[in-house]
């Protein structure tokens, strides 16, 4: 009797051990960070599998991602480094956020208006102009005003380095505090020369955007602008300004892109690559969309819209 009771200990041994593996590993799996890989590969087989091909998207990186529950259900090379175009103002921004409250006054200088480069997008900002912080920031997001983000970064950079002597220092040192502040942030693969986004040195992931991004949704501000057509504003001296956003999913009059679920959020091009990121909302979700690299400006909506079109058709997401 007790030889058999010591054997059927023996069998019961390995059994707990394995249960206590499985428990173990299925415990590690449900936590968000882990088996992240398949986990999105997963997803993306569901998201893709009632559509005819994948090829209709064709731009160089792509993360699609619920944010009810922050799942991600769609990705091309989301960790590659690219170019981030119009789209590194949504760093300046979300780093300069925190130097100033919105209606704080800011008087635009000829100083960081000479940086603007030739053929650039621009606000059409005029030195002697007086904006509030949060009008700075719609002159950067709507119209994607460089001559906006060149003024921002001088008046901030004043505030943190008093002692800078000239518009170009004050830019310069912004340009080191916010390369700090966005390795901090945990965003390694972006990198910044000028906050404007206007070069061909700068880096960012659509992995980075999504974390950049993430932040300012926080902020009703922030979705009040980007989600706005058109955008005007009132000057000190009682005069008005209006700005149209680059977005043409936003514009009514766009009939071939107009999407009333599209709520903004941002454009970007540089040279042979056009980027758009896009907020959607269906009747139960919202999605954030990061398309990166597209060949052209009507390209980079045909990438996006059929995203958008895989969503409205995706039972799997919308359940």
């Amino acid at each position: 009797m007790r030889d058999w009771k010591r054997s059927g200990r023996a069998r019961l041994l390995p059994l707990v051990l394995i249960l206590l593996f499985v428990g173990g590993l299925f415990f590690y799996a449900i936590q968000p960070g882990s088996f992240r890989g398949l986990k999105n590969e997963i997803r993306a087989w569901f998201y893709w599998r009632d559509f005819d091909s994948k090829e209709a998207y064709n731009a160089k990186s792509m993360i699609l991602v619920d944010r009810s529950n922050s799942q991600v259900y769609a990705s091309k090379a989301e960790d590659e480094k690219e170019h981030p175009a119009s789209l590194a103002k949504l760093f300046t921004i979300e780093y300069a956020r925190n130097f100033a409250d919105l209606d704080t006054k800011i008087q635009v200088k000829k100083g960081p208006l000479a940086h603007v480069k030739k053929g650039s997008s621009s606000a059409h900002l005029q030195a002697g102009e007086v904006y509030t912080l949060k009008d700075l920031f719609a002159a950067m997001l709507v119209p994607s005003g460089n001559d906006a983000a060149y003024v921002l970064a001088d008046y901030i950079g004043g505030l943190n380095h008093p002692d800078a002597q000239s518009a170009d220092d004050r830019i310069r040192l912004f340009m080191d505090d916010l390369n700090d502040h966005i390795q901090k942030k945990g965003w390694a693969d972006t990198l910044l020369f000028d906050p404007s986004g206007y070069d061909f040195e700068g880096t960012t992931t659509a992995n980075n955007l999504k974390g950049v991004c993430d932040l300012l949704l926080e902020e009703d501000w922030f979705r009040d602008i980007v989600g706005k057509a058109n955008y005007e504003v009132q000057l000190t001296d009682g005069s008005s300004k209006s700005w149209r956003n680059t977005n043409k999913f936003l514009n009514p009059e766009e009939k071939n892109y107009y999407n009333k679920n599209v709520k903004g959020i941002k454009t970007g091009s540089l040279g042979e690559d056009y980027n758009l990121i896009v907020l959607y909302q269906t009747e139960k979700k919202e999605f954030l969309i990061i398309s990166l690299g597209s060949q052209s400006d009507s390209s980079r909506y045909d990438d996006l819209a059929y995203l958008l079109n895989t969503i409205d058709k995706s039972f799997y997401l919308n359940k």
